[in-house]
């Protein structure tokens, strides 16, 4: 579907463009930090960071039924970019440009529908996301697609190169870390941690195919 063929009143917003202001805020102290630094804990007080959105008024001006719209009709576009976890560009990382995101295939795993025990056990009908048909076999690819993303931004935005990310995993992390990263390997390289005796060759040969 072409973007001129979408209702008029969200053509404008079906493709988004990066915006907004993202930062690091400590859950202990409170400092704000810019996300231009890759932190993992508070430099201040060692507390956990949170990534927020210091300008969210565009979302509330859209408000919900026209959102709901809008992500409705993106899984219409041929743009590889929106179609795993980024069709939800502005609520999880508005600053990346769409060129800068890589998409795996994640997030595209099938609902399995509770068996009849499970849903009256529960008194509701649900369903099971299987998300270990995600590319690396796990669930861990829906963030590391956003991770990967980002520092695939900053590198191009700063002219970064030889870049090594490391990742500290028992199994299901180091795979996904590692397979992002392979995808960036003109500028990035990876290296992963893992305890010793605590890990199946299977684990292990996951981050090594993937050129860890």
């Amino acid at each position: 579907m072409k973007i001129d063929q979408f209702p008029e009143d969200i053509r404008s917003l079906i493709l988004p463009e990066p915006h907004g202001k993202m930062i690091y805020r400590c859950l202990g102290c409170k400092r704000e930090f810019g996300i231009e630094r890759l932190l993992y804990t508070c430099p201040e007080c060692g507390s956990v960071l949170m990534l927020y959105d210091k300008n969210p008024e565009h979302i509330k001006e859209v408000g919900a039924e026209k959102w709901r719209r809008i992500l409705d009709h993106r899984r219409m576009l041929n743009e590889n970019a929106l179609k795993g976890i980024f069709r939800y560009h502005e609520f999880i990382a508005p600053v990346i440009p769409l060129n800068r995101i890589i998409f795996l295939g994640e997030a595209h795993t099938p609902l399995v529908e509770a068996n009849t025990r499970l849903k009256e056990s529960v008194g509701m009908d649900f369903y099971f996301k299987n998300d270990g048909l995600n590319p690396s076999a796990s669930f861990k690819d829906r963030g590391m697609a956003c991770a990967l993303s980002y520092i695939n931004y900053m590198a191009k935005k700063e002219n970064l190169g030889n870049i090594l990310a490391i990742c500290a995993s028992t199994g299901d992390t180091s795979a996904s870390a590692a397979l992002y990263a392979s995808y960036f390997d003109d500028f990035l390289k990876s290296a992963v941690l893992l305890p010793e005796g605590k890990v199946t060759p299977q684990q292990l040969s996951q981050p090594l195919g993937s050129g860890a």
